[in-house]
């Protein structure tokens, strides 16, 4: 087979049907090179040899879509009529690396068709994944080229997905002293601020699957040697634990220093795992809770570029599998990947949005959005981000800005939960909304204050509730401070009656959890109060500055209003004609020849005078 970019093209084109007869001796015996019964379409369109399997040894090794025609098929009967073609069954599925191995079931991931011959798509967008390493890139790299060259050149050692010449190796990569999972936790505090963490965290994310993560820890701690993905997930899950329990840690901050050494090692050095990704999420949520708003959205950024290093973006079905996976719970494998990603994206755009910073976006999202579970919000969490618009305006796909943002003001304000949490992150991102549209145009913001309003005192409410069960969710003194905001931006008697109810929450709220965070936002919010209150009396010494002459005494031109008679009643439908110009200007038809007491005559009876 010639090389060059016509090889290449053919390479990455979708298989055709096989135009000739299977190779099969007419006698049954064997003459010379044994043959299959029947061929697959790629080895008869390649001239290869099969093995009649199904997928066949060639097209395991070279990753072409194996396909075998089907028994009425013209193409496949034409000059054949006598002859009886059927497609052999299907045979075990080898794992190339183990040709003897034929007791594992297919999966999902073998049996997929490859994405470098889906038809439909120019081949050099299409995307390469090795599951084993979670290395996903597009067909155009530079590390996937000389795979894909070897490939076309049918090859019997294909180079692997590896970053060849990347640099001159004259510097050895700089390895970290690893960080010991035993040595800041022991197994008891895992099952103790585990407990926490899925009883306060998990039903509004939706994260992690309980039993899976404590059977990964379990092992973990049955064997403590090196590090792992998994470490970092355990640190993630104590440190949120401890955060949110009545008995926080001793050791919190060390766990987050913990995960932080682990994430940054192991994304540097390692291919990113499910683990991996999971760990920058809860890294983000944890940062969220009590840490700068820039480290938590460049956390939520770095899970979203681990999500794609991951390929979680991808159905697998859309995926060019380099290295057959090995054979577990596809559908498990599934459902994690979606409810990773969506997670992560959902996280990035509304972090994103409240701080004013670019989201990370993909070209293309195949992966499906995970089903609504029983006792979790998580599903909700996501259908909230999808509603925010992108800061980014497009002129061509939504020429009107403050429209988007009021339509996704409408659909957050129908969208009606159960969950405080989820109520109070429904008014961060109402108010997010409003104050874009009060930047935009006054009119626009306006229009929506009586929504804005009404989601502002649903939250008032969730806060007070959260507030006495002390769960310390970032939203419980954000909303109500973001609400008073609002309040004195839209700045109506309507909208200043509800400014003592929020200044009394946040007076509450600085009282319970005494901080230095909380008893600065009530400061902040009594200051931006009495700026309002000092514009106002400007605007009322302002006007009372008018000159104070007293008004003119304005007689009326015919009788007062205590002595004015009735109108008529007058029949519109009447049969009479009425004479319009008569009645409203009685100069313009009068006629000098006319006597005056002749049109008043006339008036009188069409009146009933």
């Amino acid at each position: 087979m010639t090389g060059g970019p016509n090889a290449l093209k053919r390479a990455l084109s979708p298989p055709q049907d096989g135009s000739g007869p299977p190779d099969a001796a007419a006698d049954g015996s064997v003459h010379g090179r044994q043959r299959s019964k029947a061929a697959c379409a790629p080895c008869r369109q390649r001239k290869r040899k099969c093995d009649g399997n199904l997928p066949c040894h060639t097209c395991l090794r070279y990753e072409y879509q194996c396909e075998y025609p089907l028994p009425n098929s013209k193409r496949f009967s034409t000059g054949h009529q006598n002859e009886n073609h059927s497609a052999p069954p299907p045979a075990p599925l080898l794992q190339e690396a183990s040709p003897s191995v034929t007791s594992a079931p297919p999966t999902i991931t073998q049996l997929q068709k490859h994405p470098l011959t889906a038809p439909g798509a120019r081949f050099h967008h299409r995307s390469i994944l090795d599951p084993v390493k979670t290395r996903f890139v597009r067909a155009n790299s530079a590390i996937a080229f000389p795979r894909i060259l070897g490939m076309d050149m049918e090859s019997e050692t294909i180079p692997r997905l590896h970053s060849f010449a990347w640099h001159t190796g004259i510097r050895a990569e700089p390895v970290e002293e690893a960080v010991l999972l035993t040595s800041l936790l022991t197994w008891a505090d895992v099952q103790q601020l585990a407990k926490s963490y899925f009883t306060i965290v998990e039903p509004e994310f939706g994260l992690l699957d309980e039993a899976d993560f404590m059977m990964q820890a379990a092992s973990r701690f049955s064997d403590p040697a090196g590090q792992k993905d998994i470490d970092a997930l355990i640190f993630g899950v104590a440190a949120i634990g401890s955060f949110f329990s009545p008995n926080p840690h001793p050791k919190e901050t060390e766990f987050i220093f913990g995960a932080r050494n682990v994430l940054v090692q192991r994304s540097l050095s390692h291919s990113p795992s499910p683990n991996n990704v999971a760990s920058w999420i809860l890294r983000t949520i944890y940062l969220r809770l009590c840490s700068r708003p820039h480290g938590s959205w460049l956390c939520s950024s770095i899970a979203m570029h681990q999500a794609e290093a991951s390929g979680l973006h991808k159905e697998m079905q859309t995926i060019a599998v380099v290295y057959p996976a090995a054979p577990t719970g596809d559908i498990e494998l599934g459902k994690t990947r979606r409810r990773l990603f969506w997670i992560a994206r959902a996280l990035n755009i509304i972090m994103s949005f409240e701080y004013g910073r670019s989201r990370v976006s993909f070209d293309v999202v195949t992966t499906k959005k995970p089903a609504a579970e029983s006792g979790s919000h998580a599903h909700q969490f996501v259908e909230l981000a999808d509603l925010l618009p992108n800061d980014f305006v497009d002129r061509e796909r939504e020429p009107d800005p403050p429209a988007a943002l009021g339509n996704a003001l409408t659909k957050i304000e129908e969208l009606q939960s159960d969950s405080g949490f989820m109520t109070l992150l429904k008014a961060d991102l109402a108010f997010a909304i409003y104050r874009r549209l009060w930047l935009m145009s006054l009119t626009d913001a306006k229009d929506r204050a009586e929504s804005v309003i009404n989601i502002g005192r649903s939250a008032l409410d969730a806060s007070g509730k959260l507030l006495e069960t002390r769960t310390p969710w970032w939203n419980v003194v954000h909303a109500p401070f973001q609400f008073l905001c609002v309040l004195l931006a839209i700045s109506t008697p309507k909208s200043l009656s509800h400014v003592q109810e929020a200044l009394s929450l946040l007076l509450r709220i600085a009282q319970t959890f005494n901080t230095h965070m909380v008893q600065e936002a009530y400061n902040q919010a009594l200051a931006l109060v009495k700026m309002s209150q000092q514009r106002k009396q400007k605007e009322i010494e302002a006007l009372n500055a008018g000159h104070q002459a007293p008004p003119f005494e304005d007689h009326p031109s015919v009788g007062s209003s205590m002595g004015m008679t009735e109108a008529p009643n007058l029949d519109w439908a009447m049969d009479l004609p009425f004479e319009w110009d008569i009645f409203l200007n009685p100069d313009l038809v009068m006629s000098t020849q006319q006597p005056q007491s002749a049109v008043d005559a006339s008036f009188s009876g069409q009146l009933g005078f």
